[in-house]
């Protein structure tokens, strides 16, 4: 579990300390591809597990770079296809 090194270093886990630059250069120097192997290699995301979802986009991130990104997503007509999880809590007045 490496401290931060700077102060411009943001803390993602906050269970063990380990900062955002920390868990990055463990998925790039290892291409680590789960959540798991990172928690294995440097303690992130072994306690109470808040920090799986950044953790997953550091992931996400690293293994997506080198990919070209779609050009133009498709035009929308603005109508609601399928109401999700959050229209049920933030319904309009």
């Amino acid at each position: 579990m490496d401290p931060p090194s700077s102060p411009d270093e943001e803390i993602i886990c906050q269970c063990f300390q380990v900062s955002d630059e920390t868990i990055r250069g463990h998925i790039k120097e290892g291409n680590l591809r789960e959540i798991e192997k990172v928690t294995e290699v440097c303690g992130a995301g072994g306690g109470c597990q808040s920090c799986h979802m950044l953790i997953q986009l550091f992931i996400d991130q690293h293994h997506n770079s080198g990919k070209s990104q779609p050009s133009k997503p498709e035009k929308s007509d603005g109508s609601v296809k399928k109401r999700g999880i959050f229209s049920k809590m933030f319904s309009r007045f």
